[in-house]
């Protein structure tokens, strides 16, 4: 018998956009992990695969290495279904690991999880295409349905807002085993270094600390990652994680920001969630903000997260105007994008994938369309071919190849953001 783990996109991962234009929204930064890593950690030695729309399965298999939308299923495995925007807590993880019986668990409407300990009669061949909706029957099996209160990642500012309990979690769960004095010896961390407190913190071995750096954890954790280099004169306030191969730049970083691998940062930020391979390396300000893959800021790119009258701020997602229940939200940005030098950004601003945006005026639009190539003056259409030239020379510049399946992805995108324009 085998215990298999499947971690599956229900069908809002449009709440998402753009960042669920090009990747699940169980591959969504939130903390120190994705919020699919959250989950399959608290299942160790299970079999982990993932379900998701069909034109995401290359990504999911080169970021995971794991089949998708394909089980090795034999009867008599046990496998546990799980909502990949799902906050998962202990009792229910304790639940779905220990329950020898099929069970469904929904919140309101929504499928949270499953667990199936009898045949999955409606797996043919090990394909498997699961959204959580209409659980029992999509799957062939009889379950009992267990309503509860759950909670879940529902919107991007959910992710912004909750980055820094996040942070703090993930510490406490993976990051807290060392003692700090022995970790700064293991690292490189420069004697003129200020770590201002002997607990909340992790450095990995090979992490660098420059010169004049401070590190203020007397609140809340700082988690430096492998290979991560603080550069000379940074200041980094916790809750904070800072992802393997990241670099900050005389940066300023305030509480509640999560930096995924292969960042470049400089400049002030603040609870802000940088997706990976992203580069701020100037000065500019970045607040409340949530930023895709492969995004470059020019020089001074600065956001607006909060409005001058105070009052809640909505976003516009798909057409769609949304109440966030905030009254800090920043930008938003898709994977791709870039921004000339002097932009500026208003607050709770939606920016599309690849677009380009001059520099030098206000950002007002509440949504700029995915391929979008201008300022407010007015947008034109950002050809994909010329999108693509700008991937193939930006990605291998991180080690990354620009493959087949990324050359189909953006062109898919490019169609279904046509109405959008």
């Amino acid at each position: 018998m085998s215990n298999h783990l499947v971690i599956f996109e229900d069908t809002d991962f449009s709440n998402f956009y753009p960042l669920t234009l090009n990747r699940p929204s169980f591959f969504l930064r939130c903390g120190a992990l994705s919020l699919w890593e959250k989950i399959a950690r608290k299942f160790p030695g299970y079999n982990v695969t993932f379900s998701c729309r069909p034109e995401l399965t290359g990504v999911v298999t080169r970021e995971t290495k794991a089949a998708v939308n394909l089980i090795d299923y034999k009867d008599g495995d046990r496998v546990v279904f799980i909502n990949g925007r799902l906050r998962l807590g202990e009792k229910l993880a304790e639940e779905l690991r220990t329950t020898n019986s099929n069970r469904i668990f929904v919140h309101q409407k929504t499928t949270a999880a499953m667990i199936v300990t009898g045949p999955l009669s409606n797996i043919s061949g090990g394909e498997i295409q699961f959204t959580g909706e209409g659980a029992g029957s999509a799957l062939g099996v009889e379950a009992e349905i267990i309503n509860g209160e759950f909670e879940f990642f529902s919107y991007l500012w959910d992710l912004i807002h909750l980055n820094s309990n996040e942070i703090k979690a993930d510490y406490l769960d993976y990051f807290c085993s060392e003692k700090s004095k022995k970790m700064i010896r293991a690292a490189n961390v420069d004697s003129s270094v200020r770590i201002l407190s002997e607990e909340n913190l992790y450095i990995a071995p090979d992490a660098e600390i420059c010169a004049g750096c401070v590190i203020d954890n007397r609140k809340a954790p700082v988690i430096i990652d492998r290979n991560a280099v603080i550069g000379p004169l940074s200041y980094i306030e916790g809750p904070c994680y800072i992802g393997e191969n990241t670099q900050i730049f005389r940066g300023n970083i305030r509480e509640g920001c999560s930096f995924g691998p292969t960042c470049r940062v400089g400049g002030e930020v603040e609870e802000s969630i940088f997706q990976g391979y992203t580069n701020k390396y100037h000065d500019g300000f970045m607040g409340h903000a949530y930023l895709g893959s492969w995004v470059n800021l020019g020089a001074m790119t600065t956001n607006s997260d909060l409005k001058n009258n105070y009052k809640e701020i909505a976003v516009s997602i798909n057409g769609t105007t949304i109440q966030t229940g905030y009254n800090k939200i920043g930008c938003v940005i898709g994977d791709h994008t870039k921004t000339g030098i002097g932009t500026l950004i208003n607050t709770g601003v939606n920016i599309g994938f690849s677009c380009n945006i001059f520099g030098g005026s206000l950002v007002t639009s509440r949504e700029v369309p995915s391929f979008s190539w201008g300022d407010e003056t007015g947008y034109d259409l950002y050809r994909v071919d010329k999108a693509i030239e700008v991937a193939k020379v930006s990605l291998p510049r991180r080690g990354v190849e620009f493959t087949a399946d990324d050359d189909k992805l953006f062109r898919a995108i490019f169609e279904i953001t046509t109405e959008s324009r």
